[in-house]
């Protein structure tokens, strides 16, 4: 005889696809390699309906109980480390840290000069246009890479992913430095960027949702970014 407790307890760990929920489908135009009538490969352009799933990642969030516990912190900061290529998300409360998530990310390549220090970001935006600088458009043009010189949210060449965090760190008079999605998460844990900080596109989403969340407590310049 198996108790009941015990059989509720596997039942509530069970996965299961719910048949009653709808999926929302989003009209797309995309690229396809397709095989033609003389089995030769062309590229057409074709509609498709596929999961809007820049939405759903705009809905990710923080929980609830850790978003009603952000008005009693502070301040939030961030420490980011190239050379473990981990982000740490802490929050203070009467000068003490509390860790709220931790991150694999992507940092700078080793042989350039990457933002270091104490800085804090000035804007957060959710599924971005990307305008990529004058130098930016040179190093992609010699990757065989042309970058239109405004990139659309959501666009294939958008390397902003969905969502970007611009920081106030300045190399060189440059102040060109972000926490963003990817286009290609692979990289994730390497040392592979131009200097930003990549993140996944559903956890830099859940990051900037949770800071939004805490500058309705108190305000951006309550979040500090520190970089290594």
């Amino acid at each position: 005889e198996i108790k009941d407790n015990i059989i509720n307890q596997a039942n509530s760990n069970l996965p299961y696809i719910d048949i009653n929920q709808n999926v929302v489908l989003e009209e797309k135009i995309v690229e396809k390699i397709i095989e033609s009538k003389d089995n030769s490969l062309e590229e057409k352009i074709v509609k498709e309906n596929i999961p809007n799933e820049t939405n759903e990642l705009m809905n990710t969030n923080i929980n609830s109980s850790n978003k009603n516990d952000l008005s009693k912190f502070e301040e939030i900061i961030i420490e980011v480390s190239s050379k473990t290529n981990m982000m740490i998300v802490k929050a203070k409360e009467n000068n003490e840290l509390t860790t709220l998530k931790t991150y694999n990310v992507s940092t700078g390549k080793n042989n350039i000069k990457k933002p270091k220090g104490l800085g804090k970001i000035s804007e957060i935006t959710l599924n971005p246009v990307w305008y990529p600088t004058q130098d930016t458009l040179k190093s992609f043009r010699k990757r065989g890479i042309y970058l239109p010189s405004v990139v659309p949210g959501g666009h294939k060449l958008n390397y902003m992913g969905a969502a970007k965090l611009n920081l106030t760190h300045v190399v060189d008079g440059a102040q060109t430095f972000r926490i963003h999605g990817t286009l290609n998460e692979n990289t994730i844990g390497t040392n592979e960027s131009a200097g930003c900080i990549r993140m996944k596109n559903e956890e830099v989403v859940q990051l900037a949702n949770l800071l939004k969340d805490f500058s309705k407590y108190k305000s951006m310049n309550d979040i500090t970014v520190k970089l290594d």
